[in-house]
């Protein structure tokens, strides 16, 4: 890519992102880069700032769309072969996308009217444009991907019914939608509110595209987020949109253990606000009317490492001391879609996550894969969409009875710089 821009092709180095990236200009504006992924192993970070390779991506993705010159990626010979893709988020079209360019005739069913899952019901508009994610998904049915949309798999249809309709083989990649629970004294007073779900509504509702409408929800002038990741970053910062005089992030461990990316972090604090660490509510107190008022926190302090390998946040006796609020939004976390795995008796761990096979992505059901957040919990896009293409890989394996791994990521690289690429 970086040597497509120096030499101004810019078309070309659009092709080679887009042969391992379906939605590369929304992966550009959601993805973190740092951290571990692609500008932290940037060589030129070694002597100063990486390459702003996200931002790169980004650019030359917009020029591509704007000048027409988005082309179709290499689609192998039709193999005669079905898959049905049941999720349409990052996962989901990761995975049709390598698989309609095996030759294989591939149906994407989802429960929403859009496709693109956790990148379109769940990021604000202000992240990640949704005219962006609309021309690269229009991009991949132009390829020849079937969709299937408002239909939930598991009981308007089953599994077994999409097998009765000739598709040879099944992908669940229904993401990680299922809230976890908080449960603190006096978590049901009107005015506390999933931030998932307060995001989710907002995306579905439109509310980006018609601001004039009525939000179903109260955000008042003071506003807690209770959590540590990307969502509590996104909910504080559309509390600011929608009016909030204060908001405040308030996080049981340190900026060290925090899971939001950093970027989101520093721009969050340039929008006024606050983030306090090393402590979490307790008990929410209401009004005579039902209404939050005020949360009764507690300081923290960092213990032995927990299951997450992140120091134990440990209670500090003593140091209760209370908030006033108008409205909490809690971000703590989201665990993987159960609804089919329980509805179509597949295997699952104890936490929810479908058990596959860890050389073939298959489940406990012949011919039926899982990957994605519904396999490992909730990730970030970008690995995510990883996860979806090796799933189609494998996939592409059992379909064809291939008797070595076929890999396309590997195959483009090697075509590209006469080399293998080098495994993390």
């Amino acid at each position: 890519m970086m040597k497509n821009i120096q030499e101004k092709k810019f078309s070309d180095a659009y092709m080679n992102i887009r042969e391992t990236n379906c939605i590369p200009g929304s992966t550009a504006r959601v993805c973190p880069q740092l951290d571990d992924l692609c500008e932290s192993n940037c060589v030129i970070s070694k002597r100063g700032d990486p390459l702003s390779i996200g931002m790169l991506q980004r650019f030359v993705t917009d020029w591509s769309l704007k000048h027409g010159e988005i082309k179709r990626p290499e689609i192998e010979e039709n193999t005669g072969k079905r898959v049905a893709v049941v999720g349409g988020g990052p996962t989901g079209l990761a995975a049709a996308d390598y698989l309609v360019r095996y030759g294989h005739k591939v149906t994407i069913f989802d429960i929403h009217d859009k496709l693109g899952g956790t990148a379109r019901y769940g990021i604000p508009n202000y992240h990640l444009s949704k005219n962006m994610l609309d021309a690269e998904v229009d991009h991949l049915r132009k390829m020849g991907i079937e969709v299937v949309t408002k239909v939930k798999i598991g009981s308007q249809m089953s599994l077994r019914d999409i097998f009765k309709e000739g598709f040879d083989a099944i992908l669940v990649a229904t993401g990680a939608k299922k809230v976890t629970p908080f449960d603190v004294e006096g978590r049901n007073l009107h005015g506390i509110f999933d931030a998932y779900e307060f995001l989710i509504t907002l995306d579905e509702m439109g509310y980006y595209e018609n601001q004039k409408q009525r939000i179903p929800f109260k955000i008042g002038e003071k506003v807690l987020v209770v959590g540590g990741g990307d969502t509590a970053m996104d909910a504080a910062r559309t509390s600011v949109r929608l009016g909030a005089k204060e908001v405040t992030i308030t996080y049981r461990r340190t900026d060290k253990e925090m899971t939001a990316y950093r970027q989101g972090r520093m721009l969050a604090k340039e929008e006024g606000i606050k983030i306090e660490y090393l402590q979490v509510p307790i008990r929410f107190i209401g009004d005579k009317e039902g209404w939050i008022k005020e949360v009764e926190c507690i300081k923290m302090k960092l213990g032995e490492p927990d299951v997450s390998d992140r120091a134990r946040p440990v209670p500090i006796e003593g140091s209760n001391f209370t908030l006033e609020v108008d409205t909490v939004l809690i971000a703590i976390g989201r665990g993987p879609s159960t609804f089919i795995q329980e509805k179509e008796n597949i295997k699952k761990e104890k936490w929810g996550g479908i058990i596959v096979d860890n050389e073939t992505n298959e489940t406990s059901l012949p011919g039926v894969f899982a990957a994605g957040d519904v396999v490992t919990g909730e990730s970030l896009v970008i690995k995510a969409m990883g996860q979806g293409r090796n799933a189609a890989q494998r996939v592409h394996e059992y379909l064809t009875d291939a008797k070595t791994c076929l890999n396309l990521t590997e195959k483009y690289f090697t075509q590209r710089y006469g080399r293998k690429p080098v495994q993390t």
